[in-house]
């Protein structure tokens, strides 16, 4: 008996039996296609996180820029009196009898 020679089965057993080979095969790997590990549904998920990854990206280059500018204002050459006099207060937890406090979040989460 010779394997792939199927003694004693009729030509449409033998094409049907081809055909649901054929249609497995192909729900096989569409399937995977889709939902595998690197198929469509992954990919979607992926870029997604990619973008939202870029938004947070921009928005802590926004902050980076911001503590820049704060970091430029306290420098020697360039002091600026009411942003030390500001950051004195918050970092001492110093307010005057007529100052009206706002508390806000701040850029380092003070």
């Amino acid at each position: 008996m010779k394997l792939g020679n199927f003694v004693g089965v009729s030509n449409n057993v033998k094409t049907a039996l081809k055909v649901s080979a054929i249609v497995f095969s192909l729900a096989y790997f569409l399937f995977h296609a889709i939902s595998g590990e690197n198929g469509l549904i992954a990919y979607v998920k992926t870029k997604r996180l990619v973008e939202e990854k870029g938004l947070r990206l921009e928005q802590i280059m926004k902050d980076l820029e911001a503590l820049k500018r704060n970091v430029g204002l306290l420098s020697d050459k360039t002091l600026d009196k009411d942003l030390l006099e500001e950051r004195c207060r918050l970092i001492l937890n110093y307010s005057a009898k007529n100052d009206s406090i706002i508390r806000t979040k701040t850029l380092l989460g003070d």
